[in-house]
């Protein structure tokens, strides 16, 4: 099945979008879409998989006359999307997620769920991608790779000819993504077109056929394997060189400072065991390690989710024990989730209610909006937040510009120490470079920082130090004056 879109536009309100762009998904290769966040990407993709209208444009599947009304009637027609999103209903379990809206395709003729032949469909999907899930599992014991990996299962069985994945692997650990890479290398033995959004270069370079960029909403070139490299992708996608150099300076901060949180013997059964840490003014401390190694668990004791059974943790010279993550806030410990949609964000809400939220500036029992408009018209240039206005839902905006949103209400908090879950996870290049200059600037200005990150480069160029997280302990610290290779650091994860 062969999907053609042609001279595609679409805007939100007097935002351009799409601009003119054509894209073609043939049977039996992975078609890859790359371009800065905000470059319409994910648009296209959603256009494509009826998710919304196009204003102007057409498409075609095998050569007649495709406009769908509504996902499901691309699904009918063939053509699944896996949201960037995790899109994933709570309060029903696996196999219910996967058959979502077909579930009347198992009732009896009582009406009765026949639930061992919808949970044996579900397990076959699962198995089909070596997913090393089980629909026994209650859905809370999935984390967020395993979650994404869940949404594709539920996309395939729609039997799909076409099949649309919008940074899938964003939230996948290393094993996950490796999964996911086979089950599309299976699509596309079985001729299958695969659309592809990654802003994982070195993804792009091992999967795809082809790559279209695109640049603020219009189609910039078509290009097969390996007639670019990673450079001038980069380049063509932002406009500019972006070169090898994309991390600012590291800081020599003074080792016999004292510490301003200091963590001894910290434990949680089964997540961290004896954790002893000092974070210094002004410093970066990159943590590193696996999936379940321990640092989101360090994170969310931090952050007061989770409280330690053992161990004390000390604030400059106080006892620091957060009950809630309020307590932790108003304690100058702002957090930057890893699940921005979940966690770090409430959709329907503004650009602007959003950046203020942790920082809500009063008059008396009142709102100062006058404060607030400042707070905003400041945030959103310095975070280069590209919005139509500050009072938009954060539902209008592309995935990177959610991410400098929750930066920004971190950064409106004024806090004395930010922890940062991958903070460049599904974030462009340029955004990342600008994100990482944020990061700086405020370590430069005393804030000390904690970043958890799963890729290794992000977390050799932004580090003053990083400790390595292994089974719940601390398996190695490299100093300011040591400069791993990703070599030496994953020896210390696995």
């Amino acid at each position: 099945m062969r999907l053609q879109a042609l001279q595609i536009h679409k805007s939100f309100g007097a935002t351009k979008a799409l601009v003119d762009v054509s894209f073609i998904l043939e049977p039996g290769k992975v078609h890859a879409l790359v371009g800065e966040n905000g470059a319409g990407k994910s648009t296209l993709f959603k256009i494509c998989a009826g998710a919304i209208p196009m204003d102007q444009g057409e498409m075609t599947i095998s050569g007649k006359p495709y406009a769908p009304k509504s996902m499901q009637e691309a699904q009918a027609a063939g053509v699944a999307l896996v949201f960037q999103e995790i899109t994933i209903n709570p309060s029903l379990d696996i196999s219910e997620n996967i058959f979502i809206d077909r579930m009347q395709k198992y009732a009896g003729p009582l009406g009765i769920t026949r639930w061992k032949k919808l949970r044996q469909e579900a397990q076959r999907i699962l198995d089909s991608i070596d997913a090393g899930i089980s629909v026994d599992e209650p859905l809370s014991s999935l984390d967020l790779g395993r979650l994404k990996v869940l949404e594709v299962a539920r996309a395939l069985s729609y039997e799909p000819q076409v099949l649309l994945l919008d940074e899938s692997t964003a939230y996948l650990s290393t094993r996950e993504i490796e999964t996911l890479f086979r089950a599309v290398d299976s699509l596309r033995n079985h001729d299958i077109a695969v659309g592809y959004i990654s802003h994982h270069l070195d993804e792009i370079e091992k999967l795809a056929d082809e790559i279209t960029i695109l640049k603020d909403g219009r189609w910039v070139g078509n290009y097969e394997r390996g007639q670019l490299s990673n450079d001038e992708i980069e380049n063509l996608m932002v406009g500019r060189e972006i070169g090898k150099h994309i991390y600012p300076p590291t800081r020599q901060y003074a080792p016999e400072q004292e510490p301003i949180l200091t963590l001894n013997a910290v434990a949680v059964p089964g997540q961290l065991y004896g954790i002893d840490l000092n974070l210094y003014r002004g410093e970066v401390l990159g943590i590193g390690g696996l999936q379940g190694g321990g640092g989101e668990a360090l994170l969310s004791v931090l952050n007061g989710d989770v409280a330690p059974q053992s161990g004390t943790m000390r604030l400059g010279n106080r006892e620091y024990r957060p009950r809630r993550p309020f307590d932790a806030w108003g304690a100058g410990i702002a957090y930057l989730p890893g699940e921005r949609t979940r966690e770090g964000l409430i959709m329907e809400f503004s650009v602007r209610e959003n950046l203020t939220m942790a920082a809500i500036p009063r008059k008396g029992p009142m709102i100062d909006q006058a404060e607030e408009k400042r707070m905003v018209a400041e945030l959103m240039p310095s975070l280069l937040i590209k919005a139509e206005s500050p009072n938009v839902p954060c539902t209008a905006l592309s995935g990177g510009n959610l991410q400098k949103v929750v930066l920004g209400k971190c950064i409106a908090a004024k806090p004395d120490i930010l922890l940062l879950n991958n903070p460049t996870r599904g974030v462009d290049v340029g955004a990342r470079m600008h994100i990482y200059d944020m990061i700086r600037r405020l370590a430069e200005q005393g804030v000390s920082v904690i970043m958890l990150s799963e890729d290794l480069p992000e977390l050799i160029g932004n580090s003053d130090r990083i400790a390595i997280l292994r089974r719940g302990k601390v398996s190695k610290i490299f100093d300011h004056d040591e400069f791993p290779s990703e070599e030496e650091i994953i020896s210390y994860m696995i």
